[in-house]
């Protein structure tokens, strides 16, 4: 882990001696991307350059970033690729992030500026893939270790939940289903008025479990991943 100090206005990574660094998988099509020389000059990551199925950076084994330019991202969207990308994102057993990287260019791609806003809506609301906006490769170097840092320290296979238990059996049961992935109150709810107990909800498979309104594929996935 690094600490990070503030050298003329500029973050600048600072490595603790003994510490454990994070573990960066890079996809090959970035290998001439600034923003990976920059991680493999901070002294924080350890890189593993692969062929990678779904994005282009994994960070720490928790998170999945698909990073785009202004002009890859319009790019994508009038050849297509884009939402097919957003459905693998969506399906990845990490969590996916949209990292959308500048400065803007001065010419871009023969794309209506709505159309760009309005997919980086859809992604977030439609797909449920988070869009984070960085101003150049040394600001995507920022976020990807914001992100190391929070799956490092928080241990996303690990959820909390904070509060007073409940004390009434139904309560407790929707109270334990809610420590599923993606699992609110409504949903554990209808898990358990569509199983009838903890106990057949966490044994469905992931067919079964797309049968309750608000399971996807994704969704289920992550729970059987959790249960196995």
């Amino acid at each position: 882990m690094t600490h990070a100090t503030a050298v003329d206005g500029n973050a600048e990574s600072v490595a603790v001696p003994g510490a454990r660094r994070y573990l960066l998988r890079v996809d090959f099509s970035e290998r001439h991307a600034a923003l990976l020389n920059l991680a493999r000059n901070c002294g924080d990551f350890d890189i593993q350059l692969e062929r990678l199925a779904i994005g282009d950076y994994v960070v720490d084994r928790g998170v999945v970033v698909e990073r785009k330019t202004y002009a890859d991202f319009a790019t994508s969207l009038v050849d297509g690729r884009l939402f097919p990308q957003a459905a693998a994102l969506a399906r990845s057993p990490h969590r996916p992030v949209v990292l959308l990287e500048g400065p803007k260019p001065s010419r871009m791609p023969n794309v209506h500026p709505h159309a760009l806003k309005g997919a980086i809506v859809s992604l977030a609301v439609m797909w449920r893939l988070p869009v984070l906006h960085a101003r150049d490769a040394e600001d995507s170097l920022r976020i990807l270790r914001y992100l190391a840092h929070q799956v490092r320290n928080s241990d996303l296979r690990i959820l909390q939940r904070y509060g007073r238990k409940p004390k009434r059996l139904a309560s407790r049961k929707l109270y334990v289903l809610q420590g599923l992935p993606g699992v609110g109150p409504a949903l554990a709810n209808r898990l358990l008025v569509q199983f009838g107990s903890i106990e057949r909800a966490v044994a469905a498979d992931e067919d079964t479990l797309m049968q309750v309104r608000g399971v996807g594929h994704r969704k289920a996935a992550r729970i059987r991943e959790v249960v196995r």
